[in-house]
């Protein structure tokens, strides 16, 4: 009887792996995220689907597994330096999105009949978006290196550590809403002391063991030493009254600034990408089509509110803290879906009963829905950055508030003639103004407010705006610019700077970054004199030392 058992358990996971293979290499034909694929897999051969699944407890327990991996991954990959470069925004602007949305999902949902708890945790789970997601279209698209890209990472991992507080709060649900504020307090320093206790231990420890197993040389050992913390801490927290996930996040962080942190992140994602393929199939066969149906307004409803509440709660803060109207678009236009934590909340909401099926096979599928179609916003970010610039209302805006930024980027003076205009002021641009300043006048082009800063530090003259904008090229004085170097990544910003600057001067000369030979051919041919390809002067610089 047992090995019939275990026989079919292993059947329900070679079902399970076969189908979200299939469905996972449409979904990568059809360039759309696996997270939807694997959800409706679960729908499918669940039990309110063809009911090919028999093992759906143990299932969901080996999908917890997934849960601890994916948290233990994103703590070991935390860093805070990447919220240096964009701190300002990521920090106030993330928190102040994440507030407004759960705000916003609680009295909208409220309104049309949800619960107390269904109205939080729904509220919750509509303000996080999903860092894997958008980081890998961001990727595909090479602009993860862009403003836009670098400051949508930067609020996803504020988002992240916001996802941590609350599972930790829905974890504790019951004990909360049972009690007082005194017993809020309590149960908030509780969780305290369990964390502070695995923090002071795990730094005192967990050096020393991956220490002892490093000295083994031996792979296999140091792979069962990660499972082994990993998944120990997160049950230990579990038993101490945190959730796993949150457990798994802190152990994770704590190895975040180990020697060895890369090599744990890069040992331990195989196996947290099976698991993880677990925990969305189990996600899905709790869904139940009829009751999809039943309620296809809600679903609607909550795909409305998460597409339109986050675009304006992502790009209002990122325009009020001083970044131009594309970049806060741009910014917008990447976060309109729900993240992998939203699913974790979702499932522990429906562990804890704190959530009803209807709600959560509406969220789930609202969720779904605004993951399809973030590839699409993201690529239409362009259109509705024309179709919002053309709104005279966004003419009288800037008016109404105070932006110090672009305030003190106005009172630099005009560019003398026979200047050179750099635009972006990043890596290559940083270098080339330091190199040339010594010998030209140099006016640069820059709407990163971080990067306007050090160049007002650094007594550069600068004008605040985007190379795209035919205005701002006048205000560096192109006409009377001998050189126009364009060190930015954004070739569609290129082709027309390019353009503007011959109409307006025709005998300048225009100096590109290319990403390859294909994007220099393009630029070539709108007008640029000479584009530099930087992998390709690596490799001649490389063969002309082995030469030498």
């Amino acid at each position: 009887m047992h090995e019939v058992q275990s026989i079919s358990l292993i059947i329900d996971i070679i079902i399970i792996i076969t189908a979200s293979l299939l469905f996972g290499v449409l979904a990568n034909r059809l360039k759309q995220s696996v997270v939807p694929a694997y959800i409706i897999v679960g729908i499918m051969i669940g039990p309110h689907g063809f009911g090919l699944i028999h093992k759906v407890e143990e299932i969901s327990s080996l999908a917890e597994i997934g849960v601890a991996l994916l948290m233990f991954v994103v703590g070991v990959e935390f860093k805070f330096s990447v919220l240096s470069k964009v701190w300002k925004i990521a920090i106030i602007g993330g928190m102040s999105q994440v507030t407004a949305m759960v705000a916003i999902g609680f009295l909208m949902t409220r309104l049309v009949g949800y619960s107390y708890l269904d109205s939080i945790i729904v509220g919750m789970i509509i303000a996080i978006s999903s860092t894997m997601i958008v980081a890998k279209i961001l990727s595909e698209r090479g602009e993860l290196e862009y403003l836009h890209g670098q400051i949508a990472i930067g609020w996803l991992i504020v988002q992240d550590l916001a996802a941590v507080i609350m599972i930790f709060f829905i974890s504790n649900f019951s004990r909360i809403a049972k009690g007082s504020i005194f017993d809020l307090f309590v149960v908030l320093a509780g969780g305290l002391a369990v964390v502070a206790f695995i923090i002071i231990v795990g730094r005192k420890l967990l050096p020393l063991v991956m220490h002892i197993v490093i000295r083994t040389e031996n792979k296999e050992m140091f792979l069962l030493s990660v499972l082994v913390i990993a998944i120990g801490v997160s049950i230990t927290t579990y038993m101490l009254g945190l959730s796993i996930a949150l457990g798994a996040f802190i152990v994770g962080f704590l190895l975040s600034e180990a020697e060895c942190n890369l090599e744990i992140a890069v040992q331990i994602k195989p196996l947290r990408d099976v698991f993880v393929v677990l925990f969305f199939v189990s996600v899905g066969m709790f869904i139940d089509p009829k009751t999809l149906i039943e309620n296809l307004h809600q679903v609607i409803a909550i795909v409305t509110l998460i597409v339109f509440g986050k675009f304006l709660t992502c790009s209002i803060p990122t325009w009020l803290l001083g970044y131009n109207g594309k970049t806060a678009i741009k910014v917008g236009m990447s976060m309109l879906q729900i993240g992998e934590f939203s699913f974790v909340m979702l499932t522990l909401g429906q562990q804890y009963g704190f959530i009803s099926p209807k709600v959560f096979s509406s969220t789930i599928t609202a969720s779904l829905i605004t993951i399809v179609l973030t590839p699409l916003a993201i690529s239409q970010s362009e259109r509705v950055y024309a179709m919002f610039a053309r709104l005279s209302l966004l003419k009288i805006i800037p008016g109404l508030f105070s932006r110090p930024y672009i305030a003190e980027a106005e009172q630099v003076g005009p560019a003398s003639k026979n200047h050179v205009v750099i635009c972006g002021f990043g890596r290559s641009g940083s270098l080339v103004a330091k190199e040339l300043r010594s010998n030209y006048d140099i006016t640069v082009v820059e709407h990163d407010p971080k990067r306007i800063k050090e160049l007002r530090q650094e007594g550069y003259r600068y004008i605040f705006g985007d190379a795209i904008n035919h205005h701002v090229l006048i205000k560096a004085n192109i006409m009377g610019a001998n050189i126009l170097i364009l060190a930015l990544p954004d070739i569609n910003v290129k082709k027309l700077a390019i353009r503007y600057a011959k109409v307006y001067n025709p005998e300048i000369v225009v100096i590109a970054r290319g990403h390859d030979e294909d994007e220099k051919q393009e630029l070539l041919k709108v007008g640029a004199n000479e584009v530099i390809v930087p992998h390709t002067v690596e490799a001649v610089e490389i063969v002309r030392k082995i030469l030498s």
